[in-house]
């Protein structure tokens, strides 16, 4: 490989010869993160192949006015879109669309099968590769997507693994043209360099990422069972009915004995009022009764680094479905003097209590026990064991309490926001002490499938970056064969 001379790091500034100069002249291109790495890449041993010598097959999805969106139907051919591209195995059970079976056929061109991988190629998406589950036979891609099909002599899981390693991630960085709208051209895709090491090592890899597929499904399979239990003991079907047909309800007459505090328009809205009639028919408790809420941890100063630090949960770590992400911790300085109440204890439940993102909900883990958590967060600590933590964690992302925080809301600023004195008076209802401990049960499953699916992820990509790098222990394939 050429080579090149480090003026400055930061901002990037480089000499380099003129044989690593080819189509592109900007500076985005040639910074020196992405040199270096791909001079890590080129310097490692083994065997290379562009994406485009792996692959039997790369198409865009259609633009424009050959698929418009009134176009979606309630069942057909899954439709996918950059939303559902942003993990590494593609979401169809959340923000999905359909098409109908003609224009799938119509649109053939665009159609892919399980195991081929989805590359975003237009937008802020760009980075986000994934592959088509084993459960979905077949779908079509948008137009702001590109579908791959890997040649059968390559493991199409390792490949994935690479291309959201670190060294796959910096060439499509790289690739991407910066404009209003960025976007990465197939001929660039096409280049990417891809180290081909044996057939053992790729399969070693590769079933790491296919075992991580397995735990997310039947981690879907375990929280839809636990939703399940509460659809049938609470009737939230029915309540979901009435929501929806309150939707386009332009005024509201209440009794009496539904107004407090509040006397705005937005907090007696149909859906609010439903929901505590729905309420009405069960026996319930307040927050405050079985649970102490606490308000979380304002920094005052900047950040410390991991060694020096104690983790601080952010409301960004927050991803939705009682999980956490802890890929982008920050860290408080160990020498300041916190409260006790802003650390977590596994079993606690943490709410988003200010923003967009206001009534997410976390359930902490033994994992994160003495972490802190953030000024923007509530956390709901139980008092005893009158009632099972995992079945409220799941019960307050379920409508029938989502509904109450976002009452409780108020916008007397650009941001909804919702109070202590608020979340302590949600009403939860009760259900059977054995039917709350099935749903535990179920919920904890569920959360140890996905982490364990997470974890099984990151080793898949440390592998390949030890594999780059001179450090993959041969020993680990040797002892899975």
């Amino acid at each position: 490989m050429a080579n090149y001379y480090a003026v400055c790091v930061k901002p990037s500034c480089l000499w380099t010869e003129e044989t690593l100069i080819d189509k592109r002249i900007d500076a985005h291109f040639y910074s020196i993160k992405y040199m270096q790495y791909y001079n890590k890449l080129m310097k490692c041993k083994i065997k290379k192949m562009s994406l485009y010598n792996i692959c039997s097959r790369m198409n865009s999805g259609p633009f424009g006015s050959a698929l418009l969106a009134s176009q979606y139907v309630d069942k057909g051919v899954a439709f996918i879109r950059p939303l559902n591209c942003k993990d590494y195995i593609v979401d169809i059970d959340n923000d999905v669309v359909f098409i109908s079976k003609e224009d799938s056929e119509r649109l053939k061109s665009s159609k892919f099968s399980s195991g081929d991988l989805i590359f975003t190629k237009i937008g802020n998406g760009i980075g986000d590769v994934a592959i088509i589950p084993q459960k979905i036979f077949e779908c079509n891609i948008s137009g702001n997507l590109m579908g791959v099909k890997v040649k059968n002599n390559i493991d199409n899981y390792y490949v994935l693994t690479f291309l959201k390693s670190i060294y796959g991630q910096n060439q499509i960085w790289q690739g991407m043209m910066n404009s209003a709208k960025p976007k990465i051209d197939m001929d660039t895709l096409k280049s990417i360099v891809i180290p081909i090491p044996s057939p053992e090592i790729q399969k070693y890899i590769g079933d790491k990422v296919r075992k991580a597929e397995e735990l997310r499904e039947e981690a879907k399979r375990l929280k839809k069972e636990a939703e399940e239990i509460l659809n049938r003991e609470l009737n939230l079907n029915k309540l979901k009915e009435s929501l929806k047909s309150s939707i386009n309800s332009k005024h509201n007459w209440i009794t009496s004995m539904d107004i407090n505090d509040r006397i705005d328009s937005y907090y007696y809205k149909r859906r609010y009022i439903l929901v505590n009639q729905h309420l009405n028919d069960y026996e319930c408790i307040q927050i405050r009764d079985i649970a102490s809420v606490d308000y979380g941890y304002m920094p005052t100063e900047d950040y410390a680094d991991e060694n020096n630090g104690v983790p601080l949960i952010r409301v960004t770590n927050m991803i939705g479905n009682l999980l956490l992400d802890l890929s982008d911790l920050k860290y408080i300085n160990k020498s300041i003097n916190i409260p006790d109440d802003k650390y977590v204890d596994d079993g606690d439940i943490l709410v988003v209590q200010c923003g967009n993102t206001t009534g997410k909900i976390a359930l902490m883990t033994k994992e994160v026990e003495n972490y802190l958590y953030p000024s923007f967060c509530l956390r709901i600590k139980l008092k005893n064991k009158s009632i099972n933590n995992k079945y409220l964690a799941l019960l307050m992302e379920m409508s029938i309490i989502q509904e109450q925080i976002w009452q409780s809301a108020s916008y007397s600023s650009v941001r909804p926001n919702t109070t202590k004195p608020a979340i302590e008076n949600i009403r939860i209802p009760l259900i059977e002490k054995q039917k709350q401990e099935d749903v535990g049960v179920l919920v904890e499953k569920y959360i140890d499938n996905i982490y364990q699916s997470k974890q099984l992820i990151q080793e898949a990509k440390q592998d390949v970056e030890d594999l780059i790098e001179g450090n993959f222990d041969m020993s680990k394939v040797r002892a899975n064969s």
